[in-house]
């Protein structure tokens, strides 16, 4: 029986964003040994990029870079890589679950950016939309909760939320936007891991080395699964179902953190937690629903 493009596509989309969501199991065991995060973060990018590259010379893609392109793809891999870290660091403040939620609200960080620097059209949707995930951060700031969920942590994943908002408003405007998408990613994650390097003999004493066998497995799927696989899987996704519906069910990337967070690290879960969830992934939805009705208009 053949399988409908359909289904491929919400089989890609559920794979991509469910490998996305693994992160923190991956991760949390990581930093447990004391690795600092810049070494993790280039073990993280060389491993997808690794990924990466084995579909890229598959498909036998052209490499090759021009000046401009290559000025462009470091300022995006700037933008990504801050947003990596910063993911990553507020796990030492707040559940992973809750962190990967606030990160997800980045489509809320760009429209604001849009309203204002590219002056797109604000409605009362939008306003809305703004409105419930500032209470979705309210409650997931556990105000009146068990203390579980600290606020400096809440600013970092804002912060890293706001990152990834610069990478998905500049890139439509540069020159690499008509580079395939797997072709800029591995840049991004080439130039990330290079990055990383650097930081860690900047401050520390360089890449501290990989000392056991369950620290080289959670790195390796840290940056084949979670990094490599999810980008991939992405792309065949917007092929087959679209874009929209490709955003509306990166939900699941919040929602599989949120289930690693509470069932494999024993996080707590508060009612403000779990109201706070649902007003983020709602305002989510319906930025992505306005989108859609405005482009059809």
């Amino acid at each position: 029986m053949q399988v409908s493009n359909t289904v491929k596509g919400f089989a890609n989309r559920w794979v991509s964003a469910t490998s996305f969501g693994l992160i923190p199991l991956f991760s949390i065991p990581v930093m447990a040994t004391g690795m600092h995060l810049s070494s993790m973060m280039v073990y993280r990018f060389a491993f997808g990029c690794l990924g990466i590259l084995a579909v890229l010379l598959w498909k036998r893609v052209d490499m090759k870079l021009s000046l401009i392109e290559f000025g462009e793809i470091c300022l995006l891999a700037l933008f990504y890589d801050t947003e990596a870290l910063l993911m990553i660091l507020g796990y030492n403040y707040i559940p992973s679950g809750v962190a990967t939620t606030l990160v997800f609200s980045y489509p809320i960080w760009t429209e604001l950016l849009m309203l204002i620097f590219f002056h797109e059209r604000f409605s009362l949707g939008t306003l809305g939309a703004m409105t419930l995930a500032i209470m979705g951060v309210a409650c997931m700031s556990n105000m009146g909760g068990d203390g579980s969920v600290h606020p400096l942590g809440v600013v970092i994943e804002m912060a890293a939320g706001f990152s990834y908002a610069l990478y998905m408003v500049s890139m439509p405007h540069m020159r690499v936007r008509h580079m395939g998408s797997l072709k800029l990613t591995f840049y991004v994650f080439l130039i990330g891991a290079l990055f990383f390097v650097i930081l860690s003999f900047f401050f520390f004493d360089g890449v501290r080395a990989v000392d056991s066998t369950d620290v080289f497995v959670n790195l390796a799927l840290l940056g084949i699964v979670s990094t490599a696989l999810s980008n991939v899987m992405l792309i065949p996704a917007i092929k087959q179902i679209g874009a929209t519906l490709t955003a509306i069910l990166g939900a699941f990337e919040p929602l599989t953190a949120m289930i690693i967070s509470i069932l494999v690290f024993g996080d707590a879960l508060t009612p403000g937690i779990c109201i706070g969830f649902v007003f983020i992934i709602s305002a989510v939805l319906l930025l992505i629903f306005l989108k859609m009705k405005r482009h059809e208009a």
